[in-house]
């Protein structure tokens, strides 16, 4: 019997199932190593999956007659927040230092407080009075004066009287131009007791006893002493006063043998004193007690004593 060229079609079937089978199992096998190699290069090995719960939605899956497997897509790399730069502080102002100041030169009046004139003298105008303890700026000094800053201007303080602080450096200053010297009273014809040249009650209260120029008229030498007494007392209460002493009529020289004092009530007062302020000539003087009270009232108490200088 003669064998057909041709296999019959069942046969032909039959090897196109074991053909098929046989590229499904190729194409599986294919696909399972690229999974493997997939997960390789996105991580370790020993790093466990997610679980399959966790997928993210986009899971890509490829299947096949018999094999179906799932390739989890790329794991987003989270994006690092950008670091906010921290606020840098502002630096602190730098502080100058504090310029050292030299110490303010001041004076502070005594217990018993001080006048205030318009010049470094009593026969500058009165221009006011500073009480006990108080204090002003110093501006100069001249002689025993104080220069200071009184209301605003320049005024002087007898510098007995005050005490002054940090007063190195206070300049030497010239003082305004002196007032004129009183007008000289007349000599007259000295009585053998001359007796007050004002009334009492010009004297406020002080009464003078005596006024008594040792050796009158002379005559007494050019470079000698010319000693002289007083006496007064009290009948008022406390009589405060600028200067005591002898003035000269002739010259307007004044020696003052107190100044910026007071009196007590009903005290009685008696001094004895020379003149030593200034020199006289040759020449016939005149003297008188006098006194100049705080208001710049200056009355002569007794006198004048003549005297004579060769």
């Amino acid at each position: 019997m003669q064998q057909d060229l041709y296999p019959q079609p069942k046969r032909v079937v039959t090897i196109l199932i074991i053909v098929g089978w046989l590229l499904a199992v190729a194409v599986g096998a294919v696909l399972i190593w690229f999974g493997f190699k997939w997960s390789q290069l996105e991580g370790p090995a020993s790093e466990p999956s997610p679980p399959a719960e966790t997928l993210p939605a986009a899971t890509q899956v490829v299947a096949s007659p018999t094999v179906m497997v799932v390739f989890p897509s790329p794991t987003p790399i989270p994006m690092l927040p950008t670091a906010t730069p921290l606020p840098v502080a502002s630096p602190l102002p730098t502080v100058p230092p504090a310029t050292p100041t030299g110490a303010v030169p001041f004076v502070v009046a005594g217990d018993k407080g001080v006048n205030v004139r318009g010049g470094p003298g009593t026969n500058y105008a009165l221009l006011g009075y500073l009480e006990p303890s108080a204090q002003a700026d110093l501006t100069g000094r001249y002689s025993d004066w104080w220069q200071i800053s009184y209301s605003g201007a320049s005024a002087w303080v007898f510098g007995e009287l005050v005490t002054a602080s940090n007063a190195d450096n206070v300049p030497q200053v010239q003082p305004p131009p002196a007032p004129p010297p009183p007008t000289a009273v007349p000599a007259t014809a000295v009585p053998t007791a001359p007796p007050p040249t004002a009334a009492p009650s010009d004297f406020r209260g002080l009464v003078p006893d005596g006024f008594q120029v040792e050796g009158a008229p002379g005559p007494y030498g050019a470079a000698s002493d010319i000693w002289f007494n007083i006496w007064l007392h009290n009948t008022d209460g406390m009589i405060e006063y600028q200067a005591l002493g002898v003035f000269v009529e002739e010259t307007g020289q004044f020696q003052k043998s107190y100044t910026y004092s007071h009196f007590e009530p009903g005290q009685k007062f008696d001094h004895h004193d020379h003149i030593n302020q200034f020199t006289l000539g040759s020449g016939t003087y005149h003297l008188s007690l006098m006194i100049c009270f705080d208001d710049g009232y200056c009355p002569k108490m007794w006198g004048p004593v003549e005297v004579v200088v060769q």
